[in-house]
């Protein structure tokens, strides 16, 4: 009998409840457009080439992904910009079902400005966590800002906790610890889940949605909204500023090692192509098509000089002593600087016939095949 009249009981106080944010809050349309956006990006990308179910994460970052060699480089919009690329289908079914599913309430409850900010804010928040912690990681994704939201309806819950009647504040806790509690769990179980970008989102969200939190009744609603505002800008001035100042300068570092890549492939296409030619030169030789001196004269005119400019040129690239790919452009130096020397004894031997030749072409072609060997591990 009691169970009985309990139920209607709480559908009214539900009923009720529901009527009252639908008041202050007539219209939830930043939550359905924040879907749609991420929808679309995803759909562009898609038809761009990447793979439904998560392509290569370097492949995302001409969308914007958070990347902090880039980022701290001066390309600071991809803090925002990651919020709406997502590593495939299955991250972005996640993200948008719990957005959908707690955004809706969060943003009748705090209004369609507030929410909106309030999302922007965690999601920068979680972004910039995220490349606090790990400098390289490619970031993206809309769990930051969504823990965001769940950060925000945590507040509103102890702010405002007479708005919100409490068997709805009881289930509505519940719902929302639990999934903040198994998100942040299976994020630290599983490898590839940024959780730096969840607690980032978290409590962004949490001290956002504690300023901008407001009641439900009407009457009271606009009062100290200049007050929460100016809060609220001042928050974002000193939080988001702050975590930029913190966050290592990689963009150096960066670019030098993928000018250091860019280097190695064109010393290894030149490489290519001078072994090519003396091996043809050599084939010659041995045909007895051209003699010693022609052999000599060919190698001093087409071989050595292009060996010595490639050299050259791998030598004078500017890596920072301390830079993490400075001891692979050591030993591939090293390794060029070997084979040039060994070109130059094959040569000079041929030109005086010097047994002393062949011994430092022997040495020049160990150290190379030793330089090259440590490389090589290294790259595993």
């Amino acid at each position: 009998m009691l169970r009985m009249e309990a139920v209607p009981e709480d559908a009214s106080i539900e009923r009720d409840f529901h009527e009252r944010v639908v008041a202050v809050t007539p219209q939830a349309y930043v939550t359905p457009t924040i879907v749609a956006i991420n929808l679309l990006v995803f759909a562009v990308m898609s038809a761009l080439g990447i793979q439904v179910l998560g392509g290569r994460a370097e492949e995302y970052l001409r969308f914007g992904a958070n990347f902090a060699p880039l980022t701290t480089g001066g390309e600071w919009w991809r803090l925002f910009t990651c919020l709406f690329v997502h590593f495939g289908i299955v991250h972005l079914v996640f993200n948008l079902w719990a957005l959908w599913d707690s955004g809706r309430l969060a943003e009748r409850l705090f209004g369609n400005a507030s929410f909106a900010v309030v999302y922007v804010f965690a999601g920068l928040c979680g972004s910039s966590t995220s490349m606090l912690w790990n400098q390289e990681v490619i970031s993206g994704g809309a769990s930051g800002a969504v823990f965001g939201v769940f950060g925000a309806l945590l507040a509103y819950m102890s702010v405002e906790r007479g708005s919100i009647p409490p068997q709805a504040l009881n289930r509505l806790r519940i719902s929302t610890s639990t999934f903040v509690v198994y998100a942040m769990f299976y994020g630290f179980m599983q490898n590839g889940i940024d959780n730096a970008a969840h607690i980032g989102g978290l409590l962004g969200g949490f001290v956002m949605g504690a300023i901008l939190a407001r009641p439900l009744d009407q009457s009271r609603r606009g009062k100290g909204l200049a007050r929460r505002a100016a809060l609220a800008v001042l928050l974002a001035a000193v939080t988001l500023p702050t975590a930029a100042l913190y966050t290592p300068d990689t963009s150096r570092v960066y670019r030098q090692a993928r000018e250091l890549q860019k280097e190695i492939e064109a010393f290894s296409t030149e490489e290519k192509r001078l072994q090519a030619a003396f091996i043809a030169i050599a084939a010659k030789s041995r045909a007895e098509k051209i003699d010693s001196a022609a052999t000599v004269a060919r190698l001093q005119a087409e071989i050595l000089p292009a060996w010595d400019a490639a050299v050259a040129r791998f030598s004078n690239l500017e890596l920072d002593a301390k830079a993490p790919s400075r001891k692979d452009y050591d030993l591939l130096l090293r390794y060029a600087i070997a084979r040039r020397n060994g070109m130059h004894a094959v040569a000079a031997y041929l030109a005086n016939d010097d047994p002393a030749l062949e011994r430092k072409i022997s040495e020049q072609r160990d150290i190379a095949a030793d330089a090259l060997k440590q490389y090589q591990a290294r790259q595993k």
